[in-house]
């Protein structure tokens, strides 16, 4: 694979961003630790675009993708998927180590039904 990998986040990774945010925010974080967040998360993204299979690779059957997981600094997991077909890899989450990691990656979109039961 070449550096022409495009980077993507998903919805939830971005969710977890601003909670990871919010969560700074909450406990008085000094605005360094919210921009040393932001290096780690450039620094992972130029690791990806030139060694995306670095991570460990998930093997669990329940799920379908191939995902994989990288430690950011010494808090947080980093779960993506490399799609070699479109010259992309998206990150799916960013968790805190301790969290369930297995409830928490979304296989699918949540579909709401809006009838009244």
């Amino acid at each position: 694979m070449s550096s022409t990998l495009r980077i993507e986040w998903s919805d939830a990774f971005k969710e977890d961003i601003a909670a990871i945010l919010h969560y700074f925010e909450y406990q008085y974080c000094s605005v360094s630790q919210k921009d040393k967040l932001y290096q780690k998360l450039e620094k992972l993204e130029a690791r990806l675009r030139i060694f995306p299979l670095m991570g460990v690779a998930l093997r669990d059957p329940k799920y379908k993708r191939e995902y994989r997981k990288m430690r950011i600094g010494k808090a947080y997991l980093v779960f993506y998927e490399v799609c070699e077909g479109t010259q992309k890899v998206i990150l799916h989450r960013i968790l805190a180590q301790e969290q369930n990691y297995d409830v928490l990656i979304r296989e699918n979109i949540p579909i709401y039904n809006d009838k009244k039961q």
